[in-house]
């Protein structure tokens, strides 16, 4: 028999050429035997083997061992890491019946990411197992295929070696395969239960824009909130708050911006910003502290103003305190209240106490001449101890009253608080129970008619009177509000 490889060493063949064996002679071992001795080592066919064994054809050629082909590796994969949620009904604290349950807070669809995050990771290919051609020469696994970022890049996003980061801080969104940092963000319509609440960081730098309302019950924080509809019963905190309808509601539920613009307030509820431009009205209770409050109307409501407060027409009863200092005044508040507590701890224990307190003297006087009497011992201690807690209560009062008088002084600030009322005022206008700094200025309004422009002007205090100074440049304060919005938007 006769053993050939094949030039690219990929197959043997072995040739039948004479007679010499007969078929019971021939051994798959003996042929193997002769194919190691011939080079061949890899990929020897046995069922071949067997077959040469058993019929012997002079002058056939079999093909006795080929190629263990390499195999292929793994093929590359992108795996996400950080994956966005998707934009459908959010029914995670909503019952059959569809109501939200408000006290456990939502985040709805939004997932918010942080700059430096790895959003996804590239899995390189791998090779596959080794091939051998028939003299047992090793062939290379063959590298499964690669893949790049082209399809998954999106926007405010680098790579950083095998991996996809995030640039900036905001929400993840998808599409297609795409993943992109966003930091405008618009919803389909309300935001309320198909979106749950929205909480992201104010130093995120992200806009958020609601076609609809936002609805009662839910908390929103962002950086900037547009709101086309109305703003309900809600939690809302934010840097820059528009709305442009109004901000409805008798909810206790806070509203909290720097910047806050919006067509009308109605209701009781309780907002704070650095500046509050209403282009209608404020009514129906509301109180809003805050730096500088703009209003067309102000109308039965509470205004605490650091600087000044400026209106066209003033109606109802309102009580409005410029020239105060908010975060110094809630700390004054806090002070005065423990004080009160205070104050009333130690005047029921004198009360409860007052006979005994009254026989203090006798009773020191009875012990210095009967020392060893034991009713006047116990008398004597006491009053010892009802006198020594009474000192105690004395001393923490007197902290009290002179931290209390450390935050009034800084509760009103210096300069020239103001209250501008344009073009109408009703006719009777006074002071109602000024007990603190002279521009703490309470104005309380009688008449619910629209007068004629009788004062405009700015209104100050003299001699527990309020005085109005017509000839104040109007432009003036305008200018000084709109310096004061535009320096705190940026």
């Amino acid at each position: 028999m006769e053993i050939k490889i094949s030039n690219d060493e990929r197959q043997a063949f072995l040739i039948i050429t004479s007679e010499d064996n007969t078929p019971s002679e021939l051994t798959v071992d003996k042929l193997k035997q002769a194919l190691e001795e011939k080079g061949v080592l890899k990929g020897i066919k046995e069922s071949t083997l067997q077959l040469i064994c058993q019929q012997k054809y002079i002058g056939n050629k079999y093909i006795v061992a080929e190629t263990i082909p390499p195999k292929t590796g793994d093929n590359a994969k992108i795996e996400i890491k950080i994956k966005p949620k998707e934009r459908s009904t959010y029914d995670k604290g909503v019952d059959a019946e569809k109501k939200v349950n408000h006290y456990g807070v939502t985040e709805g669809f939004i997932t918010y990411v942080k700059s430096g995050e790895t959003l996804a990771t590239r899995i390189p290919p791998t090779r596959g197992q080794k091939g051998y051609t028939v003299t047992g020469k090793e062939i290379e696994g063959i590298l499964g295929k690669d893949i790049g970022w082209l399809n998954f890049q999106g926007e405010n996003t680098k790579v950083s070696g095998n991996n996809l980061i995030a640039v900036k801080n905001g929400v993840l969104n998808k599409e297609d395969s795409k993943l992109n940092i966003q930091q405008n963000i618009t919803l389909e319509q309300d935001l309320g239960i198909k979106t749950g609440s929205i909480i992201l960081p104010l130093e995120a730098n992200i806009e958020m824009v609601v076609p609809g309302d936002i609805k009662s019950g839910f908390t929103v924080q962002c950086y900037k909130i547009t709101v086309f509809g109305n703003v309900e019963d809600a939690k809302i905190t934010a840097k820059i708050l528009e709305v442009k309808r109004g901000i409805v509601g008798t909810s206790d539920m806070p509203i909290i911006a720097d910047h806050l613009t919006t067509n009308f307030i109605i209701g009781k509820r309780k907002i704070k910003a650095k500046f509050v431009d209403v282009k209608r009205e404020i009514t129906g209770g509301s109180t809003i502290q805050s730096d500088f409050v703009h209003s067309n109307v102000i109308q039965e409501c509470s205004i605490i103003a650091r600087y000044g407060v400026w209106t066209n027409y003033l109606y109802g009863s309102n009580n409005i305190l410029v020239g105060v200092d908010i975060s110094e005044s809630e700390e004054y508040n806090k002070w005065e209240h423990q004080l009160k507590g205070v104050e009333n701890a130690l005047k029921e224990m004198k009360s409860s106490n007052q006979q005994l307190l009254k026989k203090a003297d006798s009773i020191r006087e009875m012990a210095k001449r009967m020392p060893n009497n034991p009713s006047i011992k116990n008398e004597l201690q006491k009053v010892n101890e009802i006198i020594t807690k009474i000192n105690k209560i004395e001393t923490i009062k007197n902290a009290l009253e002179k931290k209390l008088q450390s935050h009034r002084d800084k509760t009103y600030i210096s300069g020239s608080p103001f209250i501008l009322v344009e073009y109408g005022f009703t006719k009777k206008a006074m002071i109602k129970d000024r007990k603190k700094a002279i521009n703490n200025l309470t104005i309380k309004e009688i008449s619910y008619e629209r007068s004629k422009p009788l004062i405009t002007g700015l209104y100050t205090l003299s001699n527990d009177v309020i005085i109005a100074n017509p000839k104040y440049n109007i432009r003036d304060f305008k200018e000084i509000m709109e310096n004061y919005k535009n320096a705190s938007l940026k």
